[in-house]
């Protein structure tokens, strides 16, 4: 099934399998496909648009050197996910991050202009301190998650991929990522009601 509005002429593994073949074009190509996609993904995960872009790089260079070892039984884009998010982990590990969230990353410049313009009454601005609050608390919460429960919660309810996609992704079954999703969710739940 394809993702992209428009049916490429190419596939990502005919792509892949050029670039074993030394054909440096087939990289250009896949970058132009999943550059954008893939840096949604790791911001999502790192919530820092710098290392992101890095993380982005370094995963197109880890594809370009590594492509030979690239398994044409697998999905092309679940091979690149994998290395992203491996990427992200050894990320988390050497800085060693406490939080992958910041409040602002929710959100983008429109919204947050559009957030600003709420507060046009007094009452307005008690409800929107409200909303930050649970967002603030929400953010804290996430950052707690173990991080098998983190990564399906970030690729399944954030980046909007299909159980299936995040279970390729992530190398389990789709039954465990909605078990683990259900379950960030539940902790989540239970947490925040913590707050009211």
């Amino acid at each position: 099934m394809q993702e992209s509005k428009t049916a490429p002429k190419i596939s990502d593994e005919e792509l892949i399998l050029s670039l074993q073949q030394g054909k440096k074009l087939a990289l250009n190509k896949l970058m132009h496909r999943y550059k954008e996609p893939l840096f949604r993904f790791v911001t999502h995960y790192t919530r820092d648009e710098d290392i992101s872009y890095d993380i982005v790089q370094e995963t197109f260079i880890r594809v370009y050197e590594r492509a030979e070892t690239f398994n044409p039984s697998y999905k092309f884009k679940t091979w690149l996910y994998q290395i992203a998010l491996n990427l992200c982990r050894d990320y988390a590990r050497k800085k060693k991050i406490l939080s992958f969230f910041s409040i602002d990353g929710w959100f983008n410049d429109e919204e947050k202009i559009s957030m600003e313009n709420i507060l046009v009454s007094e009452e307005n601005i008690e409800n929107l301190y409200e909303y930050r609050e649970n967002l603030k608390n929400l953010d804290k919460e996430i950052n707690k998650l173990p991080h098998k429960l983190k990564t399906a919660l970030i690729l399944f309810a954030l980046e909007g991929n299909s159980q299936d996609e995040c279970a390729k992704i992530l190398e389990v079954t789709p039954k465990t990522i909605e078990t683990r999703v259900y379950r960030a969710r539940k902790i989540l739940l239970q947490k925040l009601s913590e707050y009211l």
